[in-house]
């Protein structure tokens, strides 16, 4: 018998989607990724609608995974915070639309991108040129768990993790958990960062602190843009994130570098937090369009010397290889292996 797997994923900029069959357990066809920006309830039901009759299946026969941009609750529910009114969408919503009702599992979108990793684990493309080392300790650790963390610094700051237990009898369960540990409150890294953190506060009355993701987004890479032009004394230049990160990528705007490694350098920092944590001997993955876009400079950024910099703990921290993930539908993968493995 012929069955199908969906996976969609809703992104802070575009909503993607993708379809395969399967006959016997096998799957036999994938198609293409469809894509549309979508910014209301009633543009996702279109999109899906106008998607699924394109395609020619039968969505209540199908199996579903679901990844929204924001906390899922009880698989059940999620507020869409990057969308005009802030709507809510619950399950039983999806199920009016056509969605199984036994088969249809709501996640946040880090928790694709989890599952995405274990696709690629699975397929034994850790290593390859879809999965490229940014960092490897120089003794691999052996016979450990192998924890791993999800890390998508880009529109957003997206983080999670996988976490293995093994029973009493030998069998090993992986649970993909998404995080929301980029909200904590950012410390000054430096003088220099605590120069910054004030001038942006200076420009937001009622603020006392700012958080993880202030810096690490796309929001967040323009108004520390503008702070250090400001501290610079310099005339104010509008440019979005995306000119932002080209302009630092080719070295020709100093301000920009400088913006784009401490965003950086705060990712190493929460990497370092929820490292110490979990103890992801089995890797840090670095994920999404933007860190594919911004791979050469990630490199050179100040990232690994941040996620490192730790005086007590430094000898633990080296010892977890990091990648980064040029995959660009880790996501939607992750959403038809988890159709496939957990729905």
């Amino acid at each position: 018998m012929k069955k199908a797997n969906l996976s969609i994923d809703l992104g802070g900029t575009h909503t993607r989607l993708r379809v395969e069959v399967l006959e016997n357990g096998d799957v036999i066809s994938t198609s293409q990724e469809f894509k549309k920006k979508v910014n209301s309830v009633a543009e996702l039901e279109n999109f899906i609608d106008l998607t699924v009759k394109k395609i020619n299946f039968d969505l209540r026969s199908a199996k579903c995974v679901i990844g929204f941009a924001g906390a899922v609750i009880d698989h059940k529910k999620v507020q869409i915070t990057n969308w005009m009114h802030k709507p809510t969408i619950i399950l039983e919503e999806l199920l009016q639309w056509g969605f199984p009702e036994n088969n249809t599992i709501m996640v946040n979108d880090m928790e694709l991108a989890g599952y995405g990793i274990l696709d690629l684990e699975e397929k034994k493309m850790i290593d390859s040129v879809l999965c490229e080392a940014l960092y490897k300790p120089d003794i691999p650790a052996k016979n450990r768990i192998n924890n791993k963390l999800i890390i998508a610094p880009g529109t957003g700051f997206g983080t999670a993790s996988i976490l293995e237990v093994k029973t009493r009898k030998g069998k090993i369960i992986k649970e993909v958990l998404s995080s929301e540990i980029q909200h904590i409150q950012v410390p000054p890294l430096d003088e220099r960062h605590a120069e910054i953190i004030a001038m942006i506060l200076s420009q937001k009355p009622g603020r006392r602190f700012l958080n993880f993701e202030d810096f690490v987004s796309g929001k967040g890479l323009c108004e520390l843009y503008q702070a250090i032009m400001k501290l610079a004394g310099k005339e104010q230049v509008e440019k979005d994130a995306f000119d932002i990160a080209n302009s630092a990528i080719n070295g020709k705007d100093k301000i920009a570098v400088e913006a784009l490694n401490i965003y950086y350098k705060c990712t190493g920092r929460i990497i370092q937090a929820m490292a110490l944590m979990i103890q992801p001997y089995g890797g840090i993955y670095l994920c999404g369009a933007s860190t594919v876009q911004n791979a050469a400079f990630i490199k050179q950024s100040g990232l690994m010397e941040e996620f490192h910099n730790c005086l007590i703990r430094q000898q633990l921290l080296i010892q977890f290889p990091v990648y980064i993930i040029s995959k660009l539908d880790i996501n939607i993968a992750g959403g038809l292996w988890a159709c496939r493995n957990i729905v």
